[in-house]
């Protein structure tokens, strides 16, 4: 199989999971205001599409290198990078009802 087409299939699986997953928790867990709750989800996906992005980049240097272990660990901390914004948001309204 061709590298672009397993490329392809890695990034199909990934980035539902990338996208989605921190939408579903603003869902889940949020008690904000529907235009709170739209801004984090705007910057929740902008989070993930560069965070996506550095990630792609540096995993396939890394398997240029022969680093599969390393590349797929990066992909997997890199799912956590739109949780920043969400969680300090959520410290920030926290801070802000005691």
């Amino acid at each position: 199989m061709e590298d672009t087409v397993v490329w392809l299939i890695i990034a199909a699986f990934y980035a539902p999971l990338h996208f989605l997953l921190p939408v579903l928790v603003l869902f889940i867990t949020g008690s904000e205001s529907a235009e709170a709750r739209k801004r984090l989800i705007r910057g929740a996906l902008v989070d993930a599409a560069l965070s996506m992005a550095v990630a792609f980049a540096a995993v396939i240097y890394l398997v240029q290198q022969e680093h599969i272990s390393a590349a797929m660990i990066v992909l997997f901390l890199s799912m956590g990078f739109p949780f920043i914004r969400i969680w300090r948001h959520r410290r920030e309204m926290v801070d802000n009802r005691i």
